[in-house]
C-alpha cells in the first residue's frame, strides 16, 4: 500500500476531465518483492529496472525502493520533453515572492536541491524534476522526496514538519508504539527518505509553475576543494561544467558510499539521460542566453 500512496504524493493526480475515458500513457509494473532471474543472459543481480519506450511500460523487480518509480518517470520525461524541444532537468526550483524571479538548482541526490528549494523566504516550485519551456518552468511532480538522515526541526523546519500523516517514510527506524521516527538511526541505510505532497510545505506555489529562471545554480558539492566557492559562468563554461558534471556522490545515496566521493555525472543526472549530454547542455545554454539568465557554479 505504501507504493501507491508514494506515487499519489509524488505525481500530480488526474482530476476532472482527465479522468473521463482515462487511458494511461505509461504503466509502471512494480513487482519489487519478486526477484529477477539471475540466470537470464545479461542479468547480474536479482534487481532489475527496465523501461520500454515502445511499449510505454516500466517493470521493477527485486527492489522495494520507491524512488525507482519516480526516477523512471524522470527518465521518461528526459526523452519525451527533449524530443519536443523542451528542456527536462534534474533540478529543484523556487521563486522570490516579491520579484517573481525563479531560480533553478542542479545537483545529484543529496547535494542540497531539496533543502535549498525549501527556503522559507521563497516559494517552492519543486525539489527534483522540472521542464523549461518557452513559457517558463513547471514541476513534473506534485510532491517532494527528501533525505531524512539527521533531520531536525531546527535545521530544516519545513521538511521536518512535512513528515506527518499522509507522508511516506522509507528506510527509517520508527518506534512501534509512539510512531516517532529516529532520524539519527541509520542501521538500515543512510538513504532514509520521506515522500510528501507539495502542499505540506506552507510556502509551496499552488500550481508549481514559474517564469523563466533568472539564476541557475550548479551544485557541485565539491568534496575535494578543487573548485572556487562561487563562480559565475560564461556560455562555454556552462556547457563544459554541465556536460562534465563534476560533483560528489554523497553518503547514503548509493550502496557502499560511506563518505563523499568525487565523481562525474553528466547534466547532474547521468543515469536518467536519454539523449547525448551535449544536447541538454546546448539547450540549457540557449535558454540562459535567450532569457538573460545567470549561471553560477
Amino acid at each position: 500500500a505504501s507504493h501507491p500512496l508514494f506515487m499519489r504524493n509524488i505525481l500530480p493526480p488526474a482530476t476532472g476531465k482527465d479522468l473521463e475515458n482515462f487511458v494511461p500513457d505509461f504503466v509502471i509494473y512494480n513487482a519489487g518483492t519478486f526477484p529477477a532471474n539471475r540466470y537470464v543472459d545479461g542479468m547480474t543481480s536479482s534487481c532489475s529496472v527496465d523501461l520500454n519506450l515502445e511499449r510505454a511500460e516500466m517493470i521493477i523487480l527485486g527492489t522495494q525502493y520507491a524512488g525507482e518509480m519516480k526516477k523512471g518517470v524522470l527518465t521518461l520525461m528526459m526523452y519525451h520533453m527533449t524530443a519536443r524541444g523542451q528542456l527536462c532537468l534534474h533540478s529543484s526550483a523556487n521563486e522570490d515572492p516579491e520579484t517573481g524571479t525563479t531560480t533553478l538548482f542542479f545537483g545529484l541526490s543529496g547535494t542540497g536541491k531539496t533543502t535549498l528549494s525549501a527556503d522559507p523566504r521563497r516559494l517552492l516550485i519543486g525539489d527534483d524534476e522540472h521542464v523549461w519551456t518557452e513559457k517558463g518552468v513547471f514541476n513534473v511532480e506534485g510532491g517532494c522526496y527528501a533525505k531524512c538522515v539527521g533531520l531536525t526541526e531546527e535545521k530544516e523546519p519545513e521538511i521536518f514538519r512535512a513528515v506527518r500523516y499522509g507522508a511516506v517514510v522509507e528506510n527509517v527506524v520508527m518506534d512501534p508504539e509512539t510512531r516517532t521516527v529516529d532520524y539519527d538511526d541509520v542501521s538500515i541505510t543512510e538513504n532514509t527518505r520521506c515522500a510528501y505532497p507539495l502542499h505540506y510545505i506552507p510556502n509551496a506555489k499552488k500550481h508549481a509553475v514559474g517564469g523563466h529562471p533568472t539564476n541557475v545554480i550548479l551544485l557541485t558539492c565539491d568534496a575535494t576543494g578543487v573548485l572556487p566557492l562561487v563562480s559565475k559562468l560564461t556560455r562555454e563554461q556552462v556547457i563544459y561544467h554541465f556536460v562534465s558534471g563534476f560533483t560528489s556522490k554523497m553518503v547514503g545515496t548509493e550502496e557502499g558510499i560511506t563518505e563523499p566521493v568525487a565523481t562525474f555525472s553528466s547534466c547532474y543526472g547521468e543515469p536518467f539521460l536519454m539523449w547525448h549530454p551535449l544536447k541538454y547542455a546546448e539547450m540549457l545554454a540557449d535558454k540562459l542566453e535567450g532569457h538573460n539568465a545567470h549561471a553560477w557554479l
